[in-house]
């Protein structure tokens, strides 16, 4: 099932979008994933209770087919405006998240994402939480590249000199990230501290989430050289 966020997110950018870079001052492609300031969430007013048998989140008035993804999570609404006004490098667009990283789409520019006999494209770094093992078992929520476009995000990605390439076999989806409410007598209050929570796909705590991305775990990886990301796709 495609959230309505997606779906938004699918009503269109008809082509490559540039801009300046804040970091390089460079005119470059717009990553498909990013967000631009005249894209809107729905409001938080908007929020209401289902019981469904146990209270979750939910939107007022007509619910969309959409509205839930396979695990039961309500994916945040957000209006789809792609090159009206200015890009958040920084920031991902929730359905075009989920369309790139559900589909394994390159996250600049929408095409197929690069595949070869050692696995799908991805690139990733070090965070406070991953596992000894990393990057096997590395959870994330940057959908794949194409070997094209990872060389382009290497030269102004704000975490340059940190990330690595990697192959990898089985990006298995994993959960779901994004904000967490708890409810109160006055309706759905936002949890303090918890505005970027990661959980598993079968966590009960989905229910009480709005959700902006989709997380996959990376499992059966090869780091390469980011150098070389020209092998013949499988």
């Amino acid at each position: 099932m495609t959230p309505s966020a997606a779906a938004f997110a699918l009503r269109g950018q008809r082509g490559p979008l540039f801009a300046k870079h804040p970091l390089t001052g460079r005119s470059v492609r717009v990553p498909y994933v990013a967000m631009w300031d005249s894209e809107k969430a729905v409001a938080e007013a908007m929020l209401a209770v289902e019981i469904a048998p146990a209270p979750r989140l939910a939107y007022q008035g007509r619910r969309l087919p959409g509205d839930r993804d396979g695990f039961g999570a309500l994916w945040a609404r957000c209006s789809s405006s792609p090159g009206a006004g200015e890009p958040a490098f920084a920031c991902m667009h929730p359905g075009r998240q989920y369309e790139c990283m559900y589909a394994m789409k390159c996250q600049v520019c929408r095409a197929p994402a690069d595949r070869n006999a050692d696995g799908w494209l991805f690139l990733d770094w070090r965070h406070e939480l991953d596992p000894p093992t990393w990057p096997e078992g590395a959870l994330t929520a940057m959908p794949p590249l194409c070997a094209q476009h990872a060389r382009l995000s290497m030269g102004v990605c704000p975490k340059k000199g940190e990330f690595t390439a990697l192959r990898v076999k089985a990006p298995r989806l994993w959960g779901v990230g994004g904000v967490s409410y708890r409810l109160t007598t006055d309706g759905w209050r936002l949890n303090q501290g918890e505005n970027d929570l990661w959980l598993p796909k079968d966590d009960p705590g989905l229910g009480s989430m709005l959700v902006s991305k989709l997380i996959r775990e990376l499992t059966k990886v090869t780091p390469v050289d980011p150098r070389d990301l020209s092998t013949p796709t499988a």
